[in-house]
């Protein structure tokens, strides 16, 4: 064949086959006995889950399920999950065995264009998916690789990529390598330059229904398919380094599968995040997130709970002591710690949702609210303003400018959810409720908060509420005044 693409190989790559039971390379290699599988539990969901999810977020809508013994288990874990968007044919490999042709010759059938196939043992992110849907837009066979030499990639069967250059641009070479993650003898190739192939495979139904006899015990499908597309010149690889790609079978594979997890979640920058949260609050955040995964709580509950603490907060600073202020404060700083979680948990297991998200934003202001109440209680009961209408003023003040704020947010919020609304506004216009939407739900303050207790001084803390609140107010009353009104010719 001359490399030349079929019109039936190029389209939107919306299928993926998942291998369940197996690795796609590892058909016929005599690897050690598996200990991680599709029900492995990898930040709080299994690995066929994880995959799911994750596919469904970089494009895929439908899933041909290549299931073993796990079947029942899995279908239980699938059913009636409403995060479950993309269509799951389930095909046991009793019936369907993954080292059959034939398999691969009805799966050929049942595709009208190229189809993602994969294994369910690594974790990825939907960039990945996305990358690899981008680079098979021409019909080309898409191979996902590591970088030469990468740690992490020992001990998985698999094959391994060599790139050359040649006067028609560059070209991919198949080399098979054994369970060690070492060159086959056969290829007489050396390690050195080869990059190792992830499970993530995307091939044009032409060539899954390739059959023969295969010469070697480590040739399969999937390696025989791409060795006949290697020799096309129509491979292109993908870096599945650049996407957080960890192959759970790997040495300490499920300890770097969560590391990398966390570490790409912790890194997502919040809309709503100031500099306290960015730097100190989501370190410590962490770890709760970590043990509200193992927990099982869900992102509502720890919401729920956040909010909960952050009300006895409130409560303490109600009595008017020192001691209960400091205790109020800390409590404060706590909640606002574990606020942070609550989104951390839903992107781990995919579980966002405008509910949630709306759940968050008022939870959030109904502690801010209830602190202003609490300080300005306890500073009306004990102190230097005892008994005086100044604490309740300005914490009246502190409310109702909070109150407002909140109403300003969602305001600005559903404009935002209409295009042609918020086009509608000029550049100074969107840079300016860009700041509100940014800064309204701000936590940063309640460092402020735990000071101004140590210290003794909270009811100058009302002041600073009172006022603050009341000039961010007044000053997103003024910028909506302007985006509501018509734009100027």
């Amino acid at each position: 064949m001359d490399g030349t693409l079929h019109k039936s190989e190029i389209g939107t790559l919306d299928t993926a086959i998942l291998l369940a039971s197996s690795g796609i390379f590892d058909v016929g290699v005599n690897a050690e006995p598996r200990r991680v599988g599709a029900l492995t539990r990898i930040g709080g969901l299994t690995l066929f889950q994880r995959t799911v999810f994750t596919l469904q977020r970089g494009g895929i809508s439908q899933i041909f399920a290549l299931v073993g013994d796990e079947e029942a288990e899995l279908r239980s874990l699938i059913h009636a999950d409403d995060r479950v968007q993309a269509v799951i044919r389930w095909l046991p490999t009793r019936e369907f065995p993954s080292s059959d042709s034939e398999t691969w010759e009805t799966l050929a059938s049942e595709l009208k264009s190229s189809c993602l196939i994969l294994g369910c043992h690594m974790v990825f992110s939907p960039a990945l998916i996305e990358s690899i849907r981008e680079e098979s837009r021409d019909g080309r066979v898409v191979v996902a690789i590591g970088r030469p030499g990468e740690p992490g990639w020992m001990r998985n069967p698999g094959v391994l990529m060599r790139a050359d250059a040649s006067s028609t641009g560059m070209s991919h070479r198949v080399v098979f390598h054994d369970s060690l993650g070492r060159p086959h003898a056969a290829s007489q190739e050396s390690g050195e330059g080869l990059a190792p192939a992830a499970d993530l495979v995307v091939l044009p139904p032409r060539l899954m229904g390739i059959s023969g006899a295969w010469n070697t015990p480590e040739t399969g499908p999937i390696r025989l398919a791409l060795e006949q597309a290697a020799a096309e010149g129509v491979v292109q690889t993908v870096s599945a380094s650049a996407h957080g790609y960890v192959d759970v079978r790997g040495e300490n594979g499920e300890s770097r599968a969560e590391q990398m997890l966390f570490q790409s979640f912790q890194t997502v920058k919040e809309s709503l995040d100031g500099l306290i949260d960015r730097f100190v609050n989501r370190k410590f955040s962490a770890l709760f997130t970590r043990g509200f995964i193992r927990l099982g709580l869900s992102p509502n509950t720890i919401t729920i709970l956040s909010m909960m603490i952050g009300l006895a907060g409130a409560a303490c600073f109600a009595t008017g002591s020192y001691e209960f202020g400091v205790v109020g404060a800390l409590l404060f700083q706590l909640a606002v710690i574990i606020d942070c979680c609550d989104g951390e948990v839903a992107r781990l297991i995919f579980a966002e949702s405008p509910f949630g998200q709306e759940l968050d934003i008022i939870a959030d202001n109904i502690v801010h609210m209830a602190i202003f109440a609490g300080v300005a209680w306890g500073s009306y009961l004990t102190g230097s303003w005892a008994q005086t209408h100044w604490p309740l003023l300005l914490g009246a003040m502190a409310i109702l400018a909070n109150g407002f704020s909140l109403w300003c947010v969602n305001v600005v919020r559903h404009m935002k959810a209409n295009p042609l609304r918020w086009s509608r506004l000029n550049v100074w216009q969107r840079k300016r409720l860009e700041f509100i939407l940014g800064n309204v739900a701000n936590r940063d303050f309640s460092v402020v908060v735990l000071l101004f207790a140590c210290v003794g001084i909270l009811p100058w803390f009302l002041w600073l509420g009172a006022v603050g609140s009341s000039f961010f107010a007044l000053f997103m009353a003024w910028i909506l005044r302007r985006a509501l009104l018509p734009p100027s010719a």
